[in-house]
């Protein structure tokens, strides 16, 4: 039987889990290999005896192929559109899906695949170790075209859906491509009043960008470069943002919330930071990851999870595994959904009435009445008659975003 993800989940007692771990050397010396005793440099994770180069990348193989094969999402010759964003972990998805699709010695992946590569330079520009945008620029285009036989394109994060991205090997009318348009988005973005409003907002509107220009390149199915502490993350930022059940969406393999049927996929979704760093080092792959994991926003809520959950980790190796086994058993009730069900109009997400949110809206708006509004019945009376006249295609989530800035705005671009 094949265990996804469990690879932090040892029969040593549950207070093992718990114990502060310290610090450990991911990479020896060259010394004998375990498994199958070649004598080479060893690799060495969390909850695993440390082993050589190819067994390593074999295991970190099988953990890929065994997230998508055992999902069952992904028919033969599908037409996959892989995202890549500059990160590490795109870098590696990449490698891993072209060496699935070569590899003579295990069962090929039979796909059809189209990178494209989501430009979002400004938005991490202040974390990055490139200071050269058009040297960054260069680098992802080297490296896109070294892998033959894949169509490559590009696009900005602040693109249009609509605009077709440019082939890989245009860079240059990329680079001059006409940006006034994209100059009113980011202004548009900055207006956003909250740090986390804005992630939130820039985390749908890519979500979007992808299906759309997916769907421009005739793809049905979008990888995404989502290893298991983004995905925790993600899941934790969506519980304390109020999105309820539609949070397992953010752990689950596949998310088919897109109005256009375009499904996007986690393939490398069981993979650690440490794995990824060290797959680049096995498969000598240099690469400078140009942004610090988090967009810069430090009063956020995304970016306070991220370094809760990074900082607990550290200590506690299976903090990540035990969020994500926990969002596993977060039901998003699928099966029993009707046509007649309301869907949020920005994110897509299933909007279920309940009494606590309910509870939480009346009790922000008698906080927000002044002292002379004394009357709770009036009071009460008034807010049936707001809610009443509220937009009823807007979750609770993307309601928080449009208390901070202008909804109808919002709408447009999403």
């Amino acid at each position: 039987m094949c265990s996804i993800g469990d690879d932090n989940l040892v029969d040593e007692g549950i207070s093992s889990l718990m114990t502060p771990q310290e610090q450990m050397l991911h990479y020896l010396p060259k010394a004998t290999c375990y498994k199958c005793g070649k004598e080479d440099e060893l690799y060495k994770i969390h909850f695993r005896e440390a082993e050589c180069k190819n067994c390593f990348l074999m295991f970190v193989n099988h953990k890929f192929r065994a997230t998508v094969g055992s999902s069952k999402a992904l028919p033969r010759n599908a037409d996959i559109l892989l995202v890549f964003d500059g990160s590490a972990e795109s870098v590696v998805l990449l490698d891993m899906l072209q060496t699935a699709k070569s590899e003579p010695n295990f069962k090929r992946l039979h796909c059809f695949l189209k990178v494209l590569f989501i430009d979002d330079y400004e938005a991490y520009k202040g974390s990055c170790e490139i200071n050269d945008y058009k040297l960054y620029i260069q680098q992802v285009k080297d490296l896109l075209l070294s892998y033959d036989n894949i169509k490559c394109y590009v696009t900005n994060l602040r693109s249009s859906k609509h605009q077709k991205p440019f082939g890989i090997k245009d860079m240059d009318l990329y680079l001059n491509r006409e940006m006034e348009k994209e100059k009113v988005f980011s202004n548009d973005i900055k207006n956003i009043q909250t740090s986390t409003s804005r992630n939130e907002f820039i985390k749908l509107y890519r979500k979007n960008l992808i299906a759309s220009m997916a769907t421009i390149l005739s793809c049905k199915y979008a990888f995404i470069p989502a290893i298991n502490i983004s995905i925790a993350t993600d899941l934790l930022s969506a519980v304390a943002l109020g999105q309820g059940n539609n949070a397992a969406y953010d752990v689950a393999f596949k998310d088919d919330r897109l109005i256009n049927g375009i499904k996007i996929m986690r393939p490398i979704k069981d993979l650690s930071e440490t794995e990824v760093l060290l797959y680049l080092r096995a498969r000598n792959i240099k690469w400078w990851d140009i942004r610090d994991h988090v967009i810069i926003a430090s009063s956020s809520i995304q970016q306070i999870t991220g370094s809760f959950i990074r900082n607990l980790q550290k200590k506690y190796n299976s903090t990540v595994s035990t969020i994500i086994c926990t969002g596993n058993k977060i039901t998003s009730n699928n099966d029993s959904y009707e046509e007649f069900e309301k869907k949020c109009c920005l994110c897509n997400s299933s909007i279920v009435n309940s009494e606590t949110l309910s509870a939480v809206r009346y009790s922000r708006y008698v906080s927000e009445r002044t002292s002379s509004d004394f009357d709770l019945d009036t009071n009460f009376t008034k807010f049936l008659n707001l809610t009443q006249n509220q937009d009823q295609k807007v979750c609770h989530s993307c309601q928080n975003i449009g208390r901070d800035s202008d909804i109808n705005l919002i709408k447009h671009y999403l």
